[in-house]
């Protein structure tokens, strides 16, 4: 993934990573991935040269892992592949299509993405501002779902071998 690539070794050669990217490609991962958010957090602490506690904590915990119960952000900060492309130029270089949720070429985040929603709809139904991606989740066909979740197993598979 070209964008976790690039992130991640700008961390790691820099101890630096805009918020956008902390938020946008690194927390969205680990939030779909379904990580736990104390270890994400405590990464970050790790990791970033400019990272103090006292905003590091309510940012990842509150806004990147949606793991304060909605006091920091009023929904997940959960999107596709499509948002990534949308939102940098990461996309141009990689070999995963963030159109699509299924298949070799198939954006992890996406992939994700439709997982998250689906692990979590009943608790996200009690969310207004979660109606539309919800809608479109209850669009998907059985079928569809059960292809995004054997697609969620491959994902998963890769990262740990990757680790």
């Amino acid at each position: 993934m070209h964008c976790l690539h690039h992130v991640i070794r700008q961390t790691l050669d820099y101890g630096y990573a805009h918020h956008i990217q902390r938020l946008m490609v690194t927390g969205l991962f680990a939030l779909l991935l379904g990580m736990q958010p104390e270890e994400v957090h405590r990464w970050y602490l790790a990791v970033y040269v400019d990272a103090v506690e006292w905003v590091e904590l309510p940012n990842t915990l509150g806004m990147s892992q949606f793991a304060d119960g909605g006091v920091m952000a009023s929904k997940p900060y959960a999107a596709t592949g499509k948002y990534i492309q949308r939102m940098s130029n990461y996309c141009a270089g990689c070999r995963f299509d963030p159109a699509k949720a299924v298949g070799d070429d198939a954006c992890p985040f996406t992939t994700l993405y439709w997982d998250f929603l689906r692990r979590h709809r009943q608790k996200l139904a009690v969310n207004q501002r979660m109606g539309l991606q919800l809608r479109n989740l209850e669009r998907k066909t059985t079928a569809e779902l059960a292809a995004i979740e054997q697609q969620v197993q491959t994902v998963k598979q890769q990262f740990a071998a990757s680790r």
